[in-house]
């Protein structure tokens, strides 16, 4: 009996395109930060003033955090094609990156920065992927066997 894994896309969609927002727009902030920042200082009143207190703690943190967290999402999203291919390794990816990325916040912006919400959300999408690719057999020791069975 085949198992659908339906419900696994679904999820799978939903943090692809998490993770690649979360590339991109790292990427983006790592690479620009200076000149966006110049930018800034020249004109200050090209940000709404509701604006200027987010803007400064923003570009108070070194692009090496921007870069990392770039990094992250890209780990991220190959953990998330490989739990596609409903490999095993691809869950370890995409929890790592996604615990990392709730860390590597606190490490440089302080305790304010994390949410109740952050750690449910990801604590819940690492319970459902898990139970998921479980209810598919890739946790099972049984398919593991198998798998290198057929390979060698």
């Amino acid at each position: 009996m085949r198992k659908s894994k339906i419900g696994l896309c679904i999820l799978l969609v939903m943090s692809i395109v998490y993770g690649a927002m979360m590339f991109f727009g790292s990427l983006s902030m790592a690479v620009a930060l200076p000149m966006l920042d110049a930018i800034y200082s020249a004109n200050p009143t090209m940000i709404p003033p509701e604006m200027h207190t987010a803007w400064e703690r923003m570009s108070s943190l070194p692009r090496a955090f921007y870069a990392v967290m770039a990094l992250l999402g890209g780990l991220s999203v190959t953990g998330c094609v490989l739990m596609w291919n409903l490999r095993k390794s691809g869950y370890h990816f995409y929890a790592i990156a996604q615990l990392l990325m709730l860390v590597l916040p606190l490490l440089f912006i302080g305790k304010g920065f994390l949410g109740p919400g952050d750690i449910m959300f990801t604590a819940l999408f690492l319970f459902v992927y898990y139970f998921q690719l479980k209810r598919l057999g890739v946790f099972d020791p049984q398919e593991e066997v198998k798998e290198t069975e057929n390979n060698d």
